[in-house]
């Protein structure tokens, strides 16, 4: 019988077990013990009730499935978890506490609502298995998915018009505010886990909404061997974008709490993709609700404007990203305060000791280079106003502005809560 692969991922390609896939899936080494489930279609869980029809997506930690519920006969989105101890537990215990809420706070109905949980043992170990309601494509992808006749741009500027951003907007500050009244901050809030509902689907067929049901190549190992801890193949995310409900009264619902956090716990490792860090997060390791409201401010020039506000490189080395996202925080939203670049150990090597910036290579400056070469970045207000959209007014231009200088002060202290943000009359629920 072949040994069982380690459970530590392969830390060189000499250590792969299988053969590259080219395809946008996740990472074949990733199923090993402790790790991925294997999961084909047809597959059924908790004694066949479940039969997985369509993959939805993956995460970090975890895979999803679009699944035939053949007791009610109606569909689910299945969530499988790794095998891995505590993966699954943090996140349970937080949809329990939140499911346990008594609160009519309209901010309930804007967060993932688990059905169910139960355990499923496979070749990996013994995983949990979350069950939601079936939602359509995220804010982050369906942008790219839904037709030019309601998405504004093109190429790498496609956003939403200003009315479905701002009521994204407004949906997912009220799910953010139901979390940090239940003491609980999300602490990976980005487009990407905000998801639409979807229309009706109790009408449509399994065949239908099977899809293409689109694959890798065979999986194979390098060595030849059968192996048991790897799907035969692995299934490529098809979202459910042709029956998202965008109309005008569409439902955003906040997903994923896989790194969600009791505030009153924080862990020490953050899982917010770097672009969307806050400066504390960046400079003294610091995670706290407070970083749900500055990736809230980053999210609001995303949806308007089509673009990244902090595009800070997500690969190399961390040091030098950190010291990307540095130089960043300077030229758009102005010089760092002390407190914070005294917290910062390379500090010195981009800027003298009135806090000027001095440099802006990152790493080895090229021989012959003038080190004051580079141009700084445009500011936040330049930035905005080169992107923006052209049905906004100069008049509303000018509120978002100032509505983000508030979100994106370098002080968490004075940055406005989730409540604070909802009662801007930027946000009311009237707003066009």
């Amino acid at each position: 019988m072949t040994t069982p692969p380690s459970s530590e991922l392969p830390k060189s390609r000499e250590e792969w077990r299988f053969h590259y896939l080219g395809t946008p899936v996740e990472w074949i080494e990733s199923y090993r013990p402790g790790r991925y489930h294997p999961v084909h279609f047809g597959d059924t869980f908790k004694d066949s009730r479940y039969r997985v029809i369509r993959k939805l997506g993956y995460g970090s930690f975890s895979t999803v499935w679009l699944a035939r519920d053949r007791e009610l006969y109606r569909y689910v989105a299945l969530k499988i978890l790794m095998a891995k101890p505590g993966a699954a537990q943090n996140e349970l215990t937080i949809h329990q506490a939140l499911s346990q809420s008594t609160s009519n706070h309209p901010g309930k109905s804007n967060i993932m609502n688990i059905i169910e949980s139960f355990e499923h043992t496979g070749p990996n170990g013994v995983h949990c298995c979350l069950v939601f309601d079936v939602m359509g494509p995220s804010v982050g992808h369906a942008v790219e998915e839904l037709p030019n006749t309601l998405i504004k741009g093109s190429g790498y500027r496609r956003r939403y018009p200003v009315w479905m951003a701002k009521s994204i907007l407004r949906q997912t500050l009220l799910g953010i505010e139901f979390l940090h009244q239940n003491g609980i901050s999300h602490g990976d809030m980005q487009q990407r886990n905000l998801l639409f509902s979807v229309k009706d689907l109790s009408s449509i067929s399994e065949d239908e909404l099977a899809g293409e049901n689109e694959a890798s190549e065979p999986v194979r190992r390098l060595d030849g061997k059968e192996d048991i801890w790897a799907p035969k193949y692995l299934a490529l995310n098809e979202s459910l974008v042709d029956y998202a409900d965008v109309g005008s009264d569409f439902k955003i619902k906040i997903s994923d709490l896989g790194a969600a956090f009791f505030v009153s716990d924080p862990p020490k490792e953050s899982f917010t993709p770097v672009g969307l860090r806050s400066p504390e997060l960046v400079f003294e390791n610091k995670i706290n609700k407070d970083q749900d409201i500055w990736s809230f401010g980053c999210s609001i020039y995303e949806l308007l404007t089509g673009k990244l506000l902090f595009a800070v490189a997500d690969m190399g080395d961390d040091e030098e990203i950190d010291d990307d996202h540095f130089l960043q925080f300077h030229d758009i939203l102005g010089p760092l305060p002390g407190r914070l670049i005294a917290q910062y150990p390379r500090a010195h090597l981009y800027c003298n000791e009135a806090g000027e910036i001095i440099t802006r290579y990152i790493g080895k400056i090229p021989e012959g280079a003038d080190p004051a070469g580079l141009e700084p970045l445009p500011s936040l207000e330049e930035c905005f106003d080169k992107k923006k959209p052209a049905e906004l007014s100069d008049e509303e231009a000018g509120v978002v502005k100032k509505l983000l200088r508030w979100i994106l002060d370098y002080d968490p202290a004075k940055r406005p809560s989730a409540s604070e943000l909802l009662a801007h009359p930027w946000f009311a629920e009237d707003a066009q």
